[in-house]
């Protein structure tokens, strides 16, 4: 045989050794992913669920996934949960859920002594909020309640905080039953010349757990500021009448 002869018989011999491993690659492969269908199958989870996941955005980092972050994972880390942070704190914005638990507490204290004149409080209900138990201790006040049904407390540590320049800065907590925090919301009180002012500070909450409980204080609290309003039209109508009364008497007004 002339040389190009051999020359073309290797190069033939070469193409059909490759296709031949790349056969028997394919084969192998198919293999493998039969192999873990199977498995996954046994298992009753789909392929993609075999998969593991990396925290999608919008889910916190949890205890569960015991992954040691790098450097550079842990910067990505702590910018990505301080944007659903943000996300959490948006929600607690858009419903101003703060205000209205503060307002709903401090509506709530009065009614917590046993020489409560409200004659709306009967064994301890007040606008459908059962209050079951206050207490001080350790300067902390606690307030137990229930609302629908759930038992909830109040805890604020305004006692526990010092003076700084007439201004003091504490907490209001919301507990649910299994002592989980829903919610502390930051507060300021400053002391002038016109007396006590409370505020809530713009940069809170400094923790939230959203759920279905914000929609039943919300409505709770807009019931109740809906009938003191009422209550406060009729005591100012009651006293515009008294006016009348005393006066037509002082200066002998008939009808």
């Amino acid at each position: 045989m002339t040389n190009e002869q051999l020359v073309v018989i290797a190069v033939i011999v070469l193409i059909v050794l490759i296709m031949v491993t790349m056969v028997a690659i394919m084969q192998l492969s198919k293999s493998r992913h039969r192999n873990k269908r199977a498995v996954l199958g046994q298992l009753n989870i789909s392929p993609q669920a075999g998969q593991r996941k990396t925290n999608e955005p919008g889910q916190p980092f949890t205890e569960s996934e015991p992954k040691v972050l790098t450097a550079e994972e842990s910067e990505a880390e702590l910018e990505r949960l301080q944007k659903f942070i943000e996300g959490q704190k948006q929600i607690a914005w858009n419903t101003d859920i703060s205000h209205h638990l503060w307002d709903l507490y401090k509506n709530l204290l009065p009614r917590t002594s046993p020489h409560s004149w409200d004659g709306y409080i009967q064994d301890g209900e007040w606008y459908d909020v059962k209050i079951l138990q206050a207490s001080t201790q350790d300067g902390l006040s606690k307030l137990e309640f229930e609302l629908k049904g759930a038992r909830y407390t109040f805890i604020d540590d305004e006692e526990k905080q010092g003076w700084r320049d007439l201004m003091k800065f504490f907490s209001l907590f919301l507990y649910d039953d299994s002592d989980r925090c829903l919610i502390e919301i930051p507060m300021k009180m400053k002391v002038d010349s016109e007396g006590s002012h409370y505020s809530i500070l713009s940069g809170g909450p400094n923790a939230f757990l959203p759920g279905g409980w914000i929609s039943d204080f919300i409505k709770v609290k807009l019931k109740h500021q809906r009938i003191r309003n009422q209550e406060i039209r009729a005591q100012k109508h009651q006293e515009r009448l008294d006016e009348i009364e005393e006066l037509k008497a002082r200066f002998g007004i008939l009808d």
